[in-house]
Parts: C-alpha cells; structure tokens; sequence
C-alpha cells in the first residue's frame, strides 16, 4: 500500500470508531404464523394459484414479521454471515426503496418512488402529465455517522418526484432515471438545485407502464453512464432504445466534451440489471422468463447479448434454487429437482446484477462471480464466471456455472415469505450490500385488477418496511470508510491502487472532475511505465484505471504523439485485463491500427484481447496492408467474434503469422535474467542480449525473432573453441523475442526472453 492511500485509509480508522454493534443472526428462524387477508378473497388476490397448491394453506398468507427476526430465517454462504444495516424502524422513517448507490464519502443515496407500481400519482391522487415534480416520490441520502455499522441519519435529497427508479453519483450531482426523462439534480449542500432533464421520451409505452420503464444506471469504468430499459419503448434522440436495450450517455451537463447517446446492446425483452466485471465488461440481465446473465460482449449487435447460462443436471437451464415454498411465480414451477427444490423456469422476476469487486471475501467471488436477485423467490442467486475454454486462449466470452442447490448456489435466501431482495451492490466498505423490498407481492401485473399503469392493484403491496443488509465475513472485518470529498490529487492517483473497485472508480470520476494537470500526467505516466505487476486474475486494475482516467480527460486525443508510444507498449503488458483496455482506449487512428499490427494483439494469447483488437480495427478506417499477411485465425469457440472479424477487415488466414504474446511472464521484477537452455547460456539486459560460451553446447545457429517473426538477430556457434560469431544483440526495443537454435546434430531448442526494460 502506498503511503498517500494508506494515509486515507488510517483516517478512516481514527474517523469511523466502532460505538456499537448490527442486528445479527441470534437464533432459528421463528414459527411463520399464517393469517387470512382481509377485505380481499383468495381468488381476487391470485388468478395463478401455487403452484403446487397443497404447499399452502387455502386462502392464507405468511404474517410480516420484524426485521430483527426475519434476519434468522435468512442463510449465505459458510465463511459469511449477514446484518441489518437499516429497516423501517431507523430513524423511525418508512422505507420504500427501490435502487441505491454510494457517493464519495461513502454514504448511501437511494430512489424512494412510493407511487410505483401504478402510474404517476400526485399527492392529490389525480393522474399527472407525466412531468418530474408533484407526485409522492423522492431521493434519500442515508449514512452510519457514528461508525458502528447501522444507519442513524437520512436526509432527503428531494421530494414530490414521479416514479424515479434508478440513480448514479455524477460529478457535481446525480443523474436519475425517472421515464420518461434522465435528469441531472445538481447538489447543493445535499439538497437538490434546479433539474435538468438529459433525455426524453425514455421507457414508455401509451399506459407509462411502470414495470418496463428505464432502470439500473451505473458508472462505466470508460466514463459513461449506462443504463436499461424495460420491455416498454424508448426514442431518445431519434435513436431507438426501447424493449430490452442497455444504452449509455455522455452529456455536458456532466462534464463530458459533448452529449452523445448509444445503444451498446439490444439484451433480453425485459432488462433489469448492468453488471460490470473489473476490466469494464459488461453483462446484463433479464426480468420474466429470460436470461438472468448476458455478455454483452460487443456494442451494438443483437447477437452479441449472449446466454452464457450453463444447464446443471437435473434441473432446468437458469433454475434457482429457492429456501421457502411460498412463491408466487409468472410461470408457476416444474416441480422439484434432484435436490427436492422447488425450480422456477428460468426465472422470474430477476433484478440487480453486481460483481463482487473488492477484496474483503475469499478469493473464489473476487470479480468472477456474479450476483442476481430474484424477489419472487426470495433470495439473491450466484453463478461462477469461467473462461469458455479449458486453455483459457479460445473463447472471448464467459460461461455462467451454477452449483446446484440453495445451499451452494445463493448468496442470500431466505424462509420468511416477505423477504424480497432488489439490488446487490459491493459497498465502500467491502461487504456486499443487498436491498431488501420486503414486499409479500412482488410481483407487478399478472393478474387484475389492473390500474393505471397496467399495475396490480392489491393491498398486500407494503410500501413501509423495506430493509438493507449487509454481507461480511463472519468474523465481522470490513473495509474502513473513507472520504474523498475534499482528497488532494496526490491521494486521488493513490486510491487508484485501492483493493475495492468502488474507490478506484470513485478516485477516477474525481480526477476528471479536477481536470488535467502537468503534475497529473507525470504521475500517471510513471505508473503506466512501471507497473507490470499482474494480478491472480490476469489484470492490473490500477493501471486499467489510468488508461480511463486519462482518456476521460482527453489526452490520447490532445497529446497524441506523448501517448500514442505509451498505448503501443500497453498492447504488450503482461497483464490481459490491461492489453484489452488499451485497445478499447487507444484513438481510432491510422497510428493505432499500425500498433495494433506491430504488437500482433489480433493474436493475443487471450481470446478478450483478440477480440477486443478485432473490435478496434473495425472502428478504424485506415488499416496497414500487411494485416492481412500477419492475422492468424483463431477458434473463437463461442462465435462472439464472427461479427468483429468481419468488421474488421480481416479476411484471410495467415501466411507469416506472428506469435502470440505471453499471457503471463515470470519474475516480473528481476531486471538481469541469467538462463541456461540445455546447454544454451545467456544474460539479458537494458536491451542487450548477451551470448557466453559453453562446452556442452553442440555447433549451431541462434536466431531472435521479433513478435511478428521477423528475424531480428542471429549468431553461428563453433563448439571446438566454443566461440559465437555474434555475441551481442544490442538496441531490442521489444519487451518480448522468440529465440530458436538449431544445432548440427539435428537438435532444436527455443523459448521466448523478456526485455522488462522497455515495457
């Protein structure tokens, strides 16, 4: 830890003193009492019954009990235990919450549309036009002032807003999804200034059906604001987002250069949740009977929105694994699997999407297992991120892997019928944080009676007791909290090395905030050129988020000739993660196709990277010739590729193919490398490839090649004398060569040599 974010880090500690402690589990779940509703019928209620029936007493419904104890009936995995953070007995205050974020110093903002599920309704109860102001809801700011893990202060925000569903932190205020505007509130003090609408004429259709509206905004690791929209339709900007489609913004009011809206991705009919990987990939998530993961591996194509579910035996593709019998469920159910569990097919009312991307938890969630809830079935499930090949080199997707069976397949799930968790979300803190609807009635129209908003109507929908969880590991170590409001740039680049990717992205928003400096580009310069330090996962995530820091401030376009070089190198990183972001950030010029080229990235080792190049090409007009002569054709096993390559411009196999670059290069840190290749003797250093003279080696040839196999160096050795020809190859500019000897006696040896100098 460098010493500027270790600084932070012990202010978070002398600030955020522990004084007391959360609601935890203290028992069994208690005996869930049944009751009869009143002023309603069983028949008006449900027009799809249960399914099986016999699980349920005729014309009842489980009691609502309080947080305290439904926190017993709630399991997460071994090695985690859950808290109560906060419920409608904090502050006193009703909480009807529907997606929440963090903001610098760590405090959560939440939407509260009180009026949802049913159309816009001001406090009067008449029907409004539609407009942000006059109706029930609002935005909430909720923070743990006193450091001991529950929240003890809320703050609203704003006020009398028309169903917003959705928010983000933005520099200088937040952005809310509320159809059919996207609206900017500046923040004044923590009140909220004048609005600005964004975007109009988002997530409707003729009746503002509230259910398919546009929902999960979130910060992209490239600066942009992505969002969803439900199954309702959607023209912004003459550009069609409606029915499933995640799109993302830039806009001036924000910060950015100039407002541009696009489509990334048409998703599944009815989307609800952007999940976002540490290296920027993004997935989605559909609510009733579709998908509950996608890659949404490409922007733009439809077919690029892939299923990456994978069928676990004995159960449908996409099952959940539920804890309780009393569901209520759109497709009813297929009765029990091989472990006697209740499946639904394959979901049904999903939401949220998060990977887990701090470093609190064991190393098997770090950024590769994903995390979706599912209300209806009271329980947030979890599936394992794996490469699509055993070699870890074909595939340029993901397959999602269940394990089977509620014990190892949810992260959180619960027996009391009211548990409903929305949202999960790796907080400031490390833990994961799971948003509770607490709603008997998840579901939204079904069934009738409708109202306006084709919403069902019922009064079993509870809109006072919703509650927020926290999942830590069981001996209850979290992350300090710390607050960034007022960080100087020297800790901003320091919090860019910080283990939680909440911070890292935080820092990075803020740097754009201050703008660029002369201190600011020699600071991040340094780490570009130092840094090859590669994590388990294949990533270097601070340096991904200079790559965006600066590319969020303009410089690869404004001071080309300082970072073109920069990026080039960065195509030859040892981490992965890093070489595809390079390629995602790099300018769409002739300069860049030429690097992409010289460095060989169309044949990466890693099938991201691969395509990842594939995707710049095709965004690039002006491409060198020799392309052509050097593309090698890989198996992309999962056809995420087809559509990039075409695009790309790369149509024939190769004939000179380069080699693929090293996914990963040992001893990162040594700087002179003696090595001893049966019998083959050598050093290397500071661009020098230095021969030595060994008896044991039989006469032959040396030859180096460069990455596109080009010979570059080559030596004849004598054994009678043991004398080269050539003993030096000086001025090698690259940080990876192939060596090959061929000796007179018909053998062969070769391996590759690392320059670590000029990485």
């Amino acid at each position: 830890m460098n010493q500027a974010f270790g600084f932070a880090v012990l202010v978070g500690i002398l600030t955020g003193i522990v004084v007391g402690q959360p609601i935890e589990k203290s028992g069994n779940c208690p005996t869930l009492e049944r009751e009869t509703p009143t002023d309603v019928k069983w028949g008006s209620i449900f027009s799809i019954k249960p399914n099986p029936a016999s699980e349920f007493p005729s014309g009842t419904i489980q009691k609502s009990i309080a947080a305290e104890k439904s926190i017993n009936c709630i399991k997460t995995q071994e090695g985690l235990k859950v808290q109560l953070w906060a419920s409608e007995k904090s502050q006193g205050n009703p909480l009807y919450l529907q997606h929440f974020t963090f903001d610098e110093r760590g405090r959560l903002w939440a939407v509260e549309p009180k009026s949802y599920p049913n159309i816009i309704r001001t406090a009067s109860g008449t029907t409004s036009d539609q407009k942000f102001v006059g109706g029930l809801d609002r935005i909430v700011i909720m923070e743990d002032t006193d450091g001991d893990h529950v929240m003890d202060k809320m703050k609203v925000f704003v006020s009398g807003l028309n169903l917003p569903q959705a928010i983000e932190v933005v520099n200088g205020g937040i952005v809310v999804a509320m159809a059919p505007y996207v609206v900017f509130y500046p923040n004044v003090n923590d009140s909220a200034g004048p609005a600005q609408i964004l975007f109009s004429g988002m997530g409707v259709n003729g009746n503002y059906d509230t259910h398919g509206g546009i929902n999960s905004l979130m910060y992209g690791l490239d600066n942009w604001i992505y969002g969803h929209t439900g199954y309702n339709s959607c023209k912004t900007n003459n550009i069609d987002c409606g029915g499933g489609k995640m799109w993302r913004f830039q806009h001036t009011a924000l910060g950015h250069a100039k407002t541009v809206f696009q489509v990334w991705s048409a998703g599944p009919a009815n989307a609800h949740g952007i999940g976002q990987m540490e290296d920027g990939q993004l997935f989605q998530t559909g609510a009733t009977g579709t998908p509950h993961i996608l890659h949404a591996a490409v922007q733009g194509a439809a077919t690029q929105a892939l299923d990456i579910r994978t069928s676990n035996a004995g159960s449908p593709k996409g099952a959940v694994y539920p804890i309780t019998g009393d569901r209520y469920l759109w497709e009813g159910s297929t009765g029990k699997n091989d472990q006697g569990w209740y499946v639904s097919t394959p979901s049904t009312a999903i939401s949220g999407m998060e990977f887990y991307t701090a470093r609190l938890f064991p190393q098997k969630y770090w950024d590769r297992m994903g995390f979706v809830c599912e209300g209806a079935s009271k329980l947030c499930n979890m599936d394992s991120m794996v490469v699509t090949t055993k070699s870890n080199t074909t595939g340029s997707t993901w397959q999602a892997v269940r394990l089977p069976g509620p014990d190892r397949s949810n992260i959180f799930a619960s027996t009391d019928a009211w548990v409903a968790p929305l949202q999960t979300k790796t907080g400031p803190d490390g833990a994961l944080w799971v948003l509770d609807w607490n709603n008997y009635l998840f579901l939204h129209n079904p069934a009738g009676p409708s109202g306006a908003g084709n919403a069902w109507i019922n009064e079993l929908r509870v809109k006072t007791t919703n509650r927020i969880y926290r999942i830590v590991p069981t001996d209850g170590k979290v992350d300090p909290v710390i607050n960034l409001t007022n960080a100087t740039e020297d800790v901003l680049v320091n919090t860019l090395s910080s283990s939680n990717m909440f911070w890292r992205l935080t820092a990075q928003r803020l740097l754009l905030a201050k703008g660029y400096t002369t201190s600011l580009g020699t600071k991040l310069q340094d780490i570009l050129d130092k840094d090859k330090s590669v994590d388990v996962l294949g990533n270097n995530p601070r340096v991904v988020h200079v790559i965006w820091t600066l590319h969020g401030l303009g410089q690869f376009d404004t001071d080309a000739a300082r970072w073109n070089p920069i990026l080039a190198k960065l195509l030859q990183h040892p981490a992965w993660g890093v070489r595809r972001n390079a390629l995602k950030a790099m300018p769409r010029t002739t300069v860049s196709a030429q690097a992409i080229s010289d460095k060989c990235s169309v044949n990466d080792l890693h099938g991201h990277v691969r395509l990842q190049a594939l995707v710049a090409l095709g965004e690039i007009s002006s491409k060198p010739a020799e392309l052509k002569t050097i593309w090698n054709t890989f198996a992309n096993i999962d056809g995420t590729a087809t559509a990039a390559t075409t695009a790309s411009g790369l149509t024939a196999a190769a004939t000179q193919p380069c080699s693929p670059v090293l996914d990963s290069i040992t001893s990162l840190s040594i700087k002179y490398i003696p090595e001893a290749r049966v019998g083959l003797k050598f050093t290397q250093r500071a661009g020098n490839f230095i021969l030595h003279p060994n008896g044991n080696l039989v006469s032959g040839k040396l030859t180096l090649f460069d990455l596109r196999g080009h010979a570059v160096f080559s030596s004849e050795y004598e054994s009678v004398g043991a004398h080269w020809s050539r003993q030096e190859a000086n001025g090698l500019k690259e940080p990876v060569y192939g060596y090959e000897f061929r000796g007179v006696d018909g053998s062969n040896m070769h391996g590759k040599i690392s320059n670590f100098s000029n990485f």
